[in-house]
């Protein structure tokens, strides 16, 4: 963000996230007095509550520095991981014929007829 000022999206299904945004670049007074963005109170909240050893507080710290840990997604005996590829892979393209539409539609079969 440069010069400190708030990135907002515009986007209309992001109104709140945009409200919040604005929130937190305002400055609020710190135990001192002195004014201060209220996103760094909270971030200063959140340090000292995993200091205190609140493990929500240091598990979302590590979350936020260090990137969550991926997810392994794995099957069991009962229910085992299917992993299916699909591919669409185009053989030969002859560009010299062309397609009798009339042809392909007196072959098809009518789905009245069934």
């Amino acid at each position: 963000m440069p010069h400190g000022k708030p990135r907002l999206g515009g986007k209309p299904d992001k109104l709140i996230r945009d409200a919040l945004i604005l929130e937190l670049h305002q400055e609020h007074a710190d135990e001192e007095g002195k004014a201060t963005k209220i996103l760094r109170l909270l971030a200063r909240r959140l340090v000292r509550a995993g200091l205190e050893g609140d493990i929500q507080a240091i598990k979302e710290i590590a979350d936020r520095v260090d990137g969550k840990p991926p997810v392994t997604v794995q099957g069991d005996a009962d229910n085992p991981l299917v992993i299916a590829t699909v591919t669409r892979e185009i053989i030969h393209v002859d560009t010299t014929q062309r397609i009798n539409p009339n042809i392909a539609l007196s072959n098809a079969r009518d789905p009245k007829a069934a």
